[in-house]
């Protein structure tokens, strides 16, 4: 089974007028496609990722949500209204789509969407803190403790952000203190640091068992340098097991840098590819990272 864990319905662009009109500003290459706001058809995105997944060879694709409101100003839907296109399109098709709540912690009503949510069938929780929150701030810690009494991961954006969005809070270093004050509760290091911090990424982990690394994102540098691509690949081996690695694209965002099908391919090929670079990755490396290890993240049977 072939689970991609960082996957969007629409982009920031097709959810907040204020992402789209600073983009245009700024000049941002094609944000023509989304000068004005579109019609958010579930039902066709849905097939048109549907159809993605097929070509790429994904089985399930979790659906995450950033919710930028508090910073951006409210987007086109309500976070309630779009965490539950989530749910709800998940438990439509569950054999294509995996939901993750998405909510700024600081909403007076967070823990509450959070709940609701969680009962509505979503398997995961999403928080981005380029919104302008600490994940340590004390305010985070019932989200925390809800995902551990209900067995779900915490999916944590990590790397820098374009402005308006900011990158203070965007360290895998506020990863370290929640992960290890809720040791029953599993959380991913979305995009494992980028390149500013995977170092860090990775010396957390190294010593907190309930810390996985994702790598989306990580499209750049495997089109820009294979041999460093590798080489952080067997750092991550060497350091946590790549059995502490899921699979991830953050589609659609990256799909014009890297298709999805590209994406993975590249990991299918990951032991031919690292054995160029004096490199061992066995199959069933491969096989824990495209879809085990998520699998058992979320308490899916293979």
């Amino acid at each position: 089974m072939i689970i991609d864990l960082h996957r969007h319905l629409w982009s920031i662009f097709e959810r907040y007028a204020a992402a789209r009109e600073i983009a245009a500003r700024g000049g941002v290459v094609g944000i023509h496609a989304h000068s004005e706001a579109p019609v958010q058809d579930v039902e066709a995105r849905a097939a048109e990722i549907r159809a993605e997944m097929e070509k790429a060879g994904v089985d399930r694709s979790c659906l995450l949500l950033a919710d930028y409101g508090l910073r951006l100003g409210e987007g086109d839907r309500s976070i309630v209204e779009e965490n539950r296109l989530a749910t709800d399109l998940a438990r439509a098709d569950p054999d294509h789509f995996i939901a993750f709540v998405g909510v700024d912690p600081r909403r007076p009503d967070a823990v509450d969407i959070v709940r609701d949510a969680l009962d509505a069938g979503a398997r995961g929780l999403k928080l981005h803190p380029c919104s302008g929150y600490s994940p340590a701030d004390p305010v985070c810690r019932p989200l925390y403790a809800l995902a551990g009494e209900r067995g779900v991961p915490v999916a944590v954006h990590t790397g820098a952000m374009a402005a308006p969005l900011v990158s203070t809070y965007a360290s895998p270093l506020h990863i370290d203190e929640p992960a290890a004050d809720f040791p029953d509760t599993n959380f991913v290091v979305l995009h494992a640091g980028q390149r500013a911090w995977f170092p860090l990424a990775l010396d957390i982990a190294r010593w907190k068992p309930n810390v996985y690394l994702e790598l989306s994102l990580w499209q750049g540098l495997l089109i820009e340098d294979e041999a460093r691509f590798i080489g952080r690949v067997s750092e991550i081996k060497h350091g946590i097991g790549l059995g502490r690695v899921v699979f991830g694209s953050d589609c659609p965002g990256i799909s014009k840098v890297m298709p999805l099908h590209t994406w993975v391919d590249a990991f299918r090929a990951l032991p031919e590819t690292a054995r160029r670079h004096g490199v061992e990755i066995t199959d069933d490396e491969v096989g824990q990272m495209l879809g085990g290890t998520a699998a058992a993240l979320m308490g899916l049977s293979r």
